[in-house]
């Protein structure tokens, strides 16, 4: 898993609501009800109930009753047993381990009262059982070192997890001089050219963070590099943030990051099945046609051994930005650093196993919303992903002790952990593959939890039309340390420097401006890709979103990424856990419960119209010809217009007399397709797998913004250009539509008003 960190606009009225909820949000997370007859303040409505969208007053103080059940039967203490169990030992996806944590999970769903299947599916795993890594010149070292036990971390010991491997890599055994390339990234390859420097059959060092080591290696590959290592330097997760495990929260010199090296940016789930799901007797292609599984050989190594070789190195000293935090002066070489690598690679089939939970909603069953995890880890994974799974069973309990207090949600609750994501986000990829045509009609969102916790920082990356959702959810959650609301913290936090995992990964390629307002608000990333929502969003359509509490996080993908860790640094007492329970439930039942779906539209086509100007502005910056946008821009005028319409449908049909059963049913049946407006038929070209228009993922995992557009333009195609941006004002208009027949039935034109 990785996360994606870019700036954009949340909503910022909630900041004016959030002061005055703190007391009634701490008794009802301690099980309390509010003082009889509290007024809340609305934001900028004066005094009353502040609402939550998509719930029809009449219908605010049922929800209000239930949302407690939700705030006040979360237990920090079952979110801690099932932590310390599920991060209990290794478990590696196709493995007897794993196996074992998705048989917990599925006890779990069981008890919770869950209709639960265990979903298998035969993919294709590459395996490493040997990988040597040594300095042969000018002097024979070791450099694949395994990471040394720490005596206050007893999993660091265990022998299972002492080989460090990337997934997929092939076999080689080859020696070669070094080159270091800084990020590996295409602008860092692109100086090393100029500097007379070339990576053909050189082994390339790179440092991790700041892109996916995927990217990178296919970066190297285009480059006919012979292999490439990356090593974790200080500078981004170790000594120079702060004290070092166990001491402190970063990573010790001789951590390791793995991690799978494949190219999942082009198409993600079994390499074998590209775009169709792996089930037995399904075709496969030959790994030899596959797009997305690296030729050239990978290693992790640490940053201590690392130094090895950058010692050793000479050439031009490293250009501005390229020195990292080790304790020597970095030179690109190349060589006298020469290595001698040796990888066994074990490619095979092995079946890999989703657990899904269903709680069938009471009135529209037929409508599903995704709720997403994956189980499996490198290591042990006590935050990425284990701190999500444990989540992820207090919110199915919580959800199943709700229904049987009578509180069953109106929409079908899906909980789905998902196996192999660390892999080519396989698990999730192949059951959204299968249950594609189901999910494109009745699929409401996908609300993604992958690694809820490293610290105590919340932060999501979410659709346009979830962010009003996410901001008043947070408003009604409170802070575990301050007891404030969620919302507050997090845009006062947001205000201050902070140094978090995610923002390692830089910015995507474009943000929307911020609204006007004095006040500090919260901001939230946009969709690029690095998790389980990705089949979800980018191939079926559903709006989706992925939320987190991050914070000093030096361990990921190591062996140190145990319940040590987290228990000491990343979330003491699992507080942070917990209230992701209260978030996500929150989330997951407003939707479920919504009588119109709380999809706020207006921010939608406003970002559009800034990347459309950002694309235009970045293609005369570059020297490119600029393409003729004039009928995008109009077609996302209109999508505008149809936002504005449908927004203020809805706040006056929540407002007003109720409207009836197929009115409703006909509205959202339209905001539930909206969303689906927005896929190409065919897909982005050169990676029909990515359907969205708006956004797809860089190799760096980043979110690109108008893909194909974008591409085009970067490419000085000009024909595809034009075909791209009518595809966009097509998208743009059909999407209007859509939202004006959403707004028609609102306002009584499909059936007459009726009260309840």
């Amino acid at each position: 898993m990785i996360r994606r960190r870019v700036a954009l606009v949340g909503w910022a009225g909630v900041a004016v609501a959030a002061a005055g909820l703190a007391v009634a949000i701490l008794l009802a997370a301690e099980g309390r009800r509010p003082g009889a007859g509290r007024r809340r303040p609305a934001a900028g409505a004066g005094t009353g109930d502040v609402g939550i969208y998509g719930f029809h007053r009449g219908s605010l103080a049922a929800e209000r009753r239930m949302e407690a059940q939700i705030l006040g039967l979360p237990a920090v203490e079952n979110v801690e047993r099932h932590a310390r169990v599920l991060s209990s030992e290794p478990h590696v996806a196709g493995t007897p381990e794993n196996d074992r944590v998705a048989r917990y999970i599925y006890d779990r769903f069981k008890e919770a009262g869950l209709e639960v299947t265990m979903k298998s599916y035969p993919v294709y795993l590459g395996y490493v059982t040997r990988a040597v890594l040594e300095q042969v010149v000018p002097e024979r070292r070791v450099l694949s070192n395994p990471e040394d036990p720490i005596p206050e971390d007893e999993g660091s010991a265990d022998p299972r997890a002492r080989l460090d491997w990337n997934a997929y890599s092939p076999s080689c055994d080859l020696t070669r001089e070094v080159v270091y390339a800084n990020f590996a990234l295409p602008e860092d390859f692109e100086r090393l050219t100029r500097a007379g420097i070339e990576v053909e059959d050189r082994v390339v060092l790179a440092r991790n963070f700041h892109g996916y080591r995927g990217g990178k290696a296919l970066e190297a590959q285009r480059r006919r590099a012979a292999a490439i290592v990356f090593y974790s330097d200080p500078a981004e997760d170790g000594y120079v943030r702060g004290d070092v495990f166990p001491k402190g929260p970063w990573g010790p010199d001789g951590h390791i990051q793995r991690g799978a090296a494949v190219f999942d940016f082009i198409v993600p789930g079994d390499p074998l099945t590209p775009g169709w799901a792996s089930l037995p007797g399904a075709r496969r292609i030959d790994p030899r046609e596959s797009e997305i599984l690296p030729r050239i050989p990978s290693i992790p190594i640490s940053g201590r051994d690392a130094l090895t070789i950058l010692k050793a190195l000479e050439g031009p000293v490293v250009p501005r930005g390229w020195q990292g935090g080790l304790p020597v002066t970095y030179h690109l070489g190349p060589g006298p650093s020469r290595v001698h690598l040796a990888i066994d690679a074990a490619f095979e089939t092995r079946d890999i196993t989703d657990v899904i939970g269903v709680l069938r909603g009471r009135d529209e069953p037929e409508q599903k919303i995704v709720l997403g995890n994956h189980h499996d880890a490198w290591v042990y994974g006590a935050s990425d992903p284990v701190s999500g799974t444990a989540t992820m069973l207090e919110l199915a309990r919580v959800a199943g002790e709700l229904a049987r207090r009578g509180m069953r949600p109106r929409r079908t609750l899906v909980f789905g952990s998902w196996d192999a994501e660390e892999w080519t986000l396989t698990g999730s990829t192949e059951w959204g593959e299968e249950n594609r045509e189901d999910l494109a009609l009745h699929g409401v969102a996908s609300l993604n939890v992958d690694s809820s916790a490293s610290g105590s920082r919340f932060g999501a990356a979410a659709v346009p039309t979830l962010r009003r959702l996410l901001s008043e959810t947070l408003r009604d959650v409170a802070d575990p340390k301050s007891g404030r609301d969620l919302y507050s913290t997090t845009a006062a936090g947001a205000s201050e420097e902070q140094t978090s995992f995610a923002a390692l990964y830089g910015s995507a390629a474009s943000a929307a401006t911020s609204a006007a307002t004095s006040a500090p608000s919260v901001t939230y990333d946009i969709l690029g890709s690095g998790s389980d929502y990705t089949v979800f969003f980018n191939h079926i359509g559903l709006p989706s979103l992925d939320a987190y509490f991050e914070g000093p996080y030096g361990v990921y993908h190591s062996v140190y990424d145990g319940y040590a860790w987290m228990s000491r640094f990343g979330d003491p007492g699992f507080l942070y856990h917990t209230a992701m329970v209260r978030v996500w439930g929150l989330l997951t039942y407003r939707i479920a419960n919504a009588d119109i779906l709380p999809f706020e539209e207006s921010p939608y086509p406003a970002d559009v119209l800034a990347y459309l100007s950002d694309l235009e502005r970045e293609a005369k910056t570059g020297g490119a010809q600029p393409p003729d946008l004039t009928e995008a821009r109009a077609a996302a005028g209109e999508w505008q217009a149809a936002a504005a319409v449908v927004d203020r449908s809805v706040a006056e049909a929540l407002e007003g007399p109720r409207p009836g059963r197929k009115a409703l049913a006909s509205a959202n049946a339209a905001l539930m397709k909206a969303e689906r407006d927005l896929l190409a038929a065919a897909g982005l070209p050169k990676r029909p797998w990515f359907r969205h228009l708006i956004y797809a993922p860089l190799p760096t995992y980043a979110a690109e913004t108008l893909p194909g557009l974008r591409e085009a333009v970067a490419e000085a195609d000009a024909g595809r250009a034009r075909s791209q941006s009518a595809l966009l004002a097509s998208a743009f208009r059909a999407r209007a539509a859509t939202l004006r027949s959403a707004a028609a039935a609102l306002t009584g034109r499909a059936e007459e008003r009726v009260s309840r």
